[in-house]
């Protein structure tokens, strides 16, 4: 079967409403607490549970019975959680944390700038770490953002190939296995070390800004495999349906 680039209307209008609602968190919410003089404590927490239901509902969308999806085959549904996954997670590791790791020490002294609350929405009780890095955090964090660089290149070599580049799917499923070792690390350090960095008296810090928003990290790329191993070796051409 041939690659076919078209998601039904039904899956489209989640895709919309789920990371419409994450790339726009962001700058309303700055302007709600530099113009309109929001609390940017709540509006932080506002924030971190948009975007952490935001990504789950649009990567997780192609598995629900949409009535769209009726028909569709197990890889067909595995692709279409897999791309807006990896296009996520490489787009953020090449934009806010990429931009983390050049200015991150500027980051930490504008904590009152409206430029910087993008990153201040999630340090403030959700991971101090970035506003005070060790040495091994600020590799972790080159980690990703190699990764998300990786990432695209794969994506490109797919997308110029209706995914039948191996090669491609070859670099998605390293990125995945790259992604559960970088989270693992993570959020094993912190919980380790007690969670010294985390507002732990607040649920929404705890378990939502610090827990939820980063777990798709552990979720999806275990997906990603999965399609890669169908994309490799269930298929007669790479990244077609059997």
């Amino acid at each position: 079967m041939r690659y076919d680039p078209v998601a039904p209307w039904d899956l489209r209008l989640v895709w919309i409403a789920s990371f419409g609602s994450f790339v726009l968190a962001f700058p309303l919410a700055t302007l709600a607490v530099f113009s309109l003089g929001a609390d940017r404590s709540v509006t932080a927490d506002v924030i971190s549970v948009v975007c952490s239901f935001g990504i789950f509902i649009g990567c997780g969308a192609a598995l629900a019975p949409l009535p769209g999806l009726r028909g569709w085959s197990r890889q067909q549904r595995l692709r279409a959680v897999v791309l807006p996954f990896t296009i996520l997670s490489y787009t953020t590791h090449l934009t806010w944390e990429l931009a983390w790791l050049l200015l991150h020490e500027r980051i930490a002294q504008s904590r009152s700038a409206a430029w910087a609350y993008p990153w201040w929405a999630y340090i403030d009780g959700g991971d101090m770490r970035y506003a005070d890095p060790a040495s091994d955090f600020l590799v972790i964090e080159m980690l990703s953002v190699a990764n998300g660089t990786i990432g695209m290149l794969g994506l490109l070599l797919l997308f110029r190939s209706e995914f039948r580049d191996r090669r491609g799917v070859l670099l998605c499923m390293a990125t995945a296995v790259v992604h559960l070792y970088s989270a693992s690390w993570y959020f094993g350090s912190e919980i380790v070390a007690g969670l010294p960095n985390v507002n732990t008296e607040s649920f929404l810090d705890t378990w939502i800004k610090f827990g939820l928003l980063n777990a798709p990290w552990l979720v999806f790329p275990w997906f990603v495999l999965r399609w890669g191993y169908g994309a490799l070796f269930e298929s007669t051409n790479v990244g077609c349906d059997r």
